[in-house]
């Protein structure tokens, strides 16, 4: 007697495509407001300040997303380059993520300058070769024409190993952005809160930390957050050696952290009473102690680490306190005036404005849907 077999259980579709649906949603509703506002306001549309704050959310993100971009690169050129097997299961979605991140950052860079196609065409030959930013636009310029290699030799063609010229590229472009970068606030010795030669250190051990985060939360999302939906040398992975990694790199965030606190708190220079005022700030101490300290304990615990969800949490409260650093990094070196006088009382006051805040979220949904996008259509999963 025959039997009827019952069918097998269907394996959840990936949320891909309605990610891809609401992030284009998103990024026309934030780019028709932006550019609105931009062309009724001008650049008074962001709340900065003539006295010396400059630099304000747009160019947080622009930082932010650049960062995580060059530092998905480097993670991805440990398998690219160095070729260590245990990475490849995440090279093809680090690097693709480092796209989605570096057009986040650009177009919230864009969207802060006066004049962005005459900026673009401009800055790289001014021949400012004194200037930090001169030498940080030409990274970013050889970063991207890397990217595009990688994207057209490896990614669309879905080769079996990348050109290792274009990986090499990638990598160097990305650590020597790191490293200019952090030189554009460490060298400014008028700006007390920012100078220091160990920045450039610091952005690299960011930009790491971020990319491990990024990994971490976009394979999950691929996967609609079903942890038995990751293939076997993805989850090794997460649990060993990008685990271990990111316990490492929230042990040397916390420590550039707390060791600039406590020097800032101690000093009496001029310029460095900014860090009493983050200290007396309630919202500051829940970056620390819970931005900072949650993902922390969670991944310096091995069963911990080891746990996908308690992972990914991590991850997740990580991410959002590295984005709150990066702003209480660039802004707070700004808030003492660089040409005090009488009408200067204390610290400047900045609050991001409206169209500030909707550049941050243009950024946030341009880079998800080229995200999405490439989870689509590049098969992007080491099988």
């Amino acid at each position: 007697m025959s039997t009827i077999a019952s069918p097998r259980p269907s394996v959840p579709s990936s949320p891909m495509g309605l990610v891809l649906i609401a992030a284009l949603i998103g990024l026309v509703a934030s780019g028709v407001y932006v550019v609105s506002q931009l062309m009724t306001q001008g650049h008074t549309a962001y709340n900065g300040d003539s006295r010396g704050l400059f630099w304000g959310l747009p160019i947080v993100t622009y930082d932010f997303f650049l960062l995580s971009s060059t530092g998905l690169s480097m993670l991805a050129s440990v398998w690219t380059v160095f070729r260590v097997e245990d990475y490849r299961p995440i090279a093809r979605r680090a690097t693709w993520l480092a796209v989605a991140a570096l057009a986040g950052g650009v177009v919230a860079l864009f969207l802060e300058l006066g004049y962005p196609l005459r900026a673009m065409l401009m800055i790289p030959f001014s021949g400012a070769t004194s200037a930090p930013l001169f030498w940080k636009v030409w990274g970013v310029i050889a970063y991207s024409a890397a990217l595009l290699w990688l994207i057209v030799g490896w990614l669309l063609p879905r080769a079996p190993e990348p050109p290792r010229a274009a990986a090499v590229l990638a990598l160097v472009a990305a650590v020597y952005i790191n490293f200019i970068a952090g030189g554009v606030y460490g060298w400014m010795s008028m700006r007390p809160f920012w100078f220091g030669g160990e920045m450039s250190l610091a952005f690299l051990v960011e930009s790491l930390l971020g990319a491990v985060t990024f990994v971490i939360i976009f394979t999950h999302l691929a996967q609609g957050f079903q942890v038995d939906r990751l293939n076997e040398p993805t989850r090794h992975l997460f649990t060993g050696r990008l685990g271990g990694l990111f316990a490492i790199l929230m042990v040397a965030h916390a420590f550039f952290v707390v060791s600039r606190l406590i020097a800032g708190l101690y000093a009496n220079g001029d310029g460095m009473e900014v860090w009493h005022y983050l200290w007396s700030r309630p919202v500051f101490h829940l970056e620390l102690w819970l931005g900072i300290g949650v993902p922390l304990l969670l991944t310096v615990v091995p069963t911990w680490r080891r746990n996908p969800q308690l992972q990914l949490l991590a991850a997740i409260v990580a991410i959002v306190a590295l984005f709150a650093a990066r702003y209480d990094f660039v802004v707070g070196g700004q808030l003492v005036p660089l040409f005090k006088g009488s009408w200067v009382h204390g610290l400047l006051e900045y609050q991001p404005s409206m169209t500030e805040w909707a550049v941050l979220a243009l950024a946030i949904f341009l880079s998800n849907a080229v995200n999405a996008f490439g989870e689509k259509q590049l098969q992007l999963d080491e099988r």
